[in-house]
């Protein structure tokens, strides 16, 4: 049974969406968005957000990413190596500070596409426990125990 990496990552805007403030960071989304698709090591990311259900669980004003790479070496190089660092550079313009860990890594089969309920309980497990081989980060993430 092969098995990729699911990603999680929430992120709570500091202004509402029509702010100028956010203007860049949504107008430049897309554009991400397709420099992700277009990495060797992508494979599938959450295009139909459920915001109803972000708001339940986490409350109102999130946003996230819910994807599936080869590897955390294939999800690293996209975060690090492309022009996306350059966004992650500017968070801190756009973002709330979260507390709490806000991405989380784990384990799934190759056919298997995660949920955000289950990127829900996979964030909390991590908050709670620490990391595991079912919820770890980035940091973590060059532990072999959690590879397989």
């Amino acid at each position: 049974m092969k098995r990729v990496l699911a990603h999680f990552d929430l992120v709570k805007p500091k202004f509402p969406k029509g702010d100028t403030r956010m203007e860049e960071f949504y107008a430049s989304t897309s554009y991400v968005n397709a420099l992700a698709e277009q990495h060797p090591g992508f494979i599938w990311r959450e295009t139909e957000e459920d915001q109803p259900l972000l708001d339940q669980l986490w409350g109102e004003g999130y946003l996230y990413t819910l994807s599936l790479w080869r590897d955390v070496e294939s999800l690293k190089d996209f975060l690090y190596n492309t022009s996306h660092k350059s966004f992650m550079r500017r968070g801190r313009e756009w973002f709330e500070p979260i507390l709490r860990p806000r991405v989380v890594l784990w384990w799934v089969e190759e056919s298997h596409i995660p949920t955000l309920r289950e990127a829900h309980t996979r964030l909390t497990r991590l908050h709670e426990v620490g990391p595991s081989q079912d919820a770890f980060d980035l940091r973590c993430s060059e532990v072999p125990t959690f590879l397989y």
